[in-house]
């Protein structure tokens, strides 16, 4: 009893320390221009652009450019050239940068371009809109004359190339260690722009091109966390702003890497992924996420490693009700962990009709859904349906005709996780309306448009006695197969 309380009294003792793949510090970097033999201006803006960016996404300490440049001045380095693999170590080695971005241009240019010419029939319209006075009419007439007496047909072809320029930028990106000067990883940018004369159209190109930086960024330097405290459904990790953490990003958690002895060898096998968590309040140096999904236990000391993208989730649904009404729909989900998020639907099904035959139709809609209660593996929501449907079938004058029908309902839904990338959900809808719908079909009218085509009306279709009508304020019962892509 004895050994077991000097034991705890020693573990309790000795501080543990924290895994060597934990991100505790921004990473320091340089950037440079790999050419400015053609594309000296050029590169100088997208240097800057990256440099910009870098900082902005928080989890780098830059290299301040000035002292580069007093770097390349102590050394002779010409910009004019090239910057090797070699230079890039001594340039580590001065600077004390950990890795450098070295950024080449591939291509640059600037043409004009003719802008697009509007229809002719388009233009005449533009002008019929347009209140004229004569005194204005007048001056238009009187500038225009003036105008082409003095300019070419060739010095306004200038004039509108020159003020349409069209700016292409493709740049290559390496992340380069500067302890050995190899290429670790790389990624490409592109952008281009059309409109305005060559400064204007420039920076919108590079506008173009910051868009893609930080991101871009990002994936280079993703950050391994670990979970300092476990309250439920909320976790607390070892980074924050200090790494440039925001409300809203991802993490997946894992336990921890495990080293194993194979013939002398040893190697590392990753731990179990456990779950997901959203980040909901973010400290100088720590933050809380929310578990938005977990399929094994979270424990304290487990491993949070960011996501790149964003978890995604779909659904595929089938549905029914005793009208009958058989219905197979697709919904893809938009800010799916949020306590309100909403889908974007697509709908194929038969359903009958007051006549009692079926007719098919294809639809599109949206659902509001609420989260009412959350608990692991179950989730309980109330949801607002809007499909809209288009329905078709035949007249009693043979007649292939169609109506549109919205159907709007209130659904309760339950939600049971059976494994780390799909739920089942269970549905019932309760219709809330019944649609007046009208019956119409496309005829010709024996008149040609003005391209040569022949020009249709809607009809309306033609019934013996009540057209078909259709009841939508019954129960609809459905059972979807939910998937998480991450």
């Amino acid at each position: 009893m004895k050994n077991i309380f000097l034991i705890f009294i020693v573990s309790v003792g000795i501080p543990q320390e924290l895994d060597e793949d934990i991100t505790l510090e921004k990473k320091w970097l340089m950037i440079l221009p790999a050419s400015q033999v053609k594309y000296g201006p050029v590169a100088d803006k997208v240097t800057s652009i990256i440099a910009d960016a870098a900082t902005s996404v928080g989890r780098f300490e830059v290299i301040d450019r000035n002292l580069v440049d007093e770097i390349l001045e102590e050394q002779a380095f010409q910009m004019s050239g090239i910057v090797s693999d070699e230079q890039v170590v001594e340039f580590g080695e001065m600077a004390a940068a950990e890795e450098a971005l070295i950024i080449n241009i591939v291509h640059f240019g600037q043409k004009g371009v003719p802008k697009v010419k509007k229809d002719e029939n388009e233009k005449k319209d533009q002008d019929d809109e347009k209140d004229e006075t004569l005194f204005s009419w007048v001056v238009k007439k009187t500038v225009t004359a003036a105008v082409d007496n003095t300019k070419s047909a060739k010095e306004k072809r200038r004039l509108e190339l020159e003020n349409n320029i069209h700016t292409v930028i493709n740049a290559n990106v390496r992340l380069v260690n500067m302890e050995t000067g190899i290429s670790e990883q790389s990624f490409k940018l592109h952008a281009n722009y059309t409109g305005g004369n060559r400064d204007a159209s420039l920076e919108q190109a590079l506008s173009n091109l910051a868009f893609q930086v930080r991101s871009k960024l990002k994936e280079l330097y993703m950050i391994t966390s670990e979970v300092m405290e476990v309250d439920g459904k909320t976790i607390s990790i070892l980074s924050g702003e200090n790494l440039g953490l925001e409300k809203g990003d991802f993490f997946e958690i894992a336990s921890k890497d495990k080293q194993k002895t194979y013939k002398g060898k040893t190697v590392t096998l990753p731990g179990k992924s456990r779950g997901l968590a959203v980040i909901t309040d973010v400290g100088p140096d720590a933050s809380k996420a929310r578990i938005i999904r977990k399929w094994r236990k979270v424990k304290e000391g487990h491993k949070a490693y960011e996501m790149f993208t964003i978890p995604r989730v779909a659904d595929v649904s089938a549905s029914y009700n005793n009208s009958p009404q058989y219905d197979l729909a697709c919904k893809y989900w938009i800010n799916p962990f949020s306590k309100l998020s909403v889908s974007i639907n697509g709908y194929l099904g038969m359903i009958t009709d007051s006549r009692k035959d079926s007719d098919f139709y294809a639809g599109i809609g949206t659902d509001l859904d609420f989260s009412i209660m959350s608990e692991f593996g179950t989730v309980t929501s109330t949801s607002l349906e809007f499909p809209v449907l288009f329905i078709s079938r035949i007249d009693d004058d043979n007649h292939w005709v169609s109506t549109i029908s919205v159907s709007p309902s209130i659904n309760i839904n339950l939600s049971l996780q059976i494994s780390k990338n799909r739920d089942l959900v269970f549905s019932a809808k309760k219709g809330v309306a019944t649609n007046k719908v009208k019956w119409s079909y496309s005829k010709k009218t024996g008149e040609k448009d003005e391209n040569g085509y022949d020009e249709t009306e809607q009809v309306e279709a033609v019934w013996i006695g009540d057209g078909p009508l259709f009841d939508s304020k019954g129960i609809i019962f459905s059972i979807s197969l939910r998937q998480f892509w991450f």
